[in-house]
C-alpha cells in the first residue's frame, strides 16, 4: 500500500513540474484558439441560457420542444379526465 501511495505522489509531482514549464504560442495548436473563442461566446453574461446561445435555430428547436411538451401534457390531462369521470348512460 505504501508503494502505491508513493507512486501516486511521484506521478503528481512529475505532471505538475511539466505543467509549470512555459510554452510559446508557436507550440500551441491553432484549434485551441478557436475553442477558446467558442467558449467565450457561450460563457458571455447576456442572460440567455446556454442552450439558446447558439443561433436562431436553437430558439426554434426550443419553442417546438416546449409546444410538443405542452400538447403531450394536455393530452394526458384529457385522458385522465375521460378515465376518471364516467360517461353518462343514455
Amino acid at each position: 500500500m505504501m508503494n502505491l501511495s508513493r507512486a501516486v505522489v511521484r506521478s503528481f509531482a512529475t505532471t505538475s513540474s511539466r505543467r509549470a514549464t512555459a510554452t510559446s504560442k508557436d507550440q500551441i495548436e491553432k484549434g485551441y484558439f478557436e475553442i477558446r473563442k467558442v467558449q467565450e461566446h457561450f460563457q458571455k453574461k447576456d442572460g440567455k441560457p446556454v442552450f439558446l446561445k447558439g443561433s436562431a435555430f436553437d430558439s426554434v428547436l426550443y419553442r417546438i420542444t416546449m409546444a410538443l411538451a405542452l400538447v403531450g401534457i394536455g393530452g394526458m390531462g384529457k385522458l385522465f379526465w375521460e378515465l376518471s369521470v364516467p360517461q353518462k348512460q343514455e
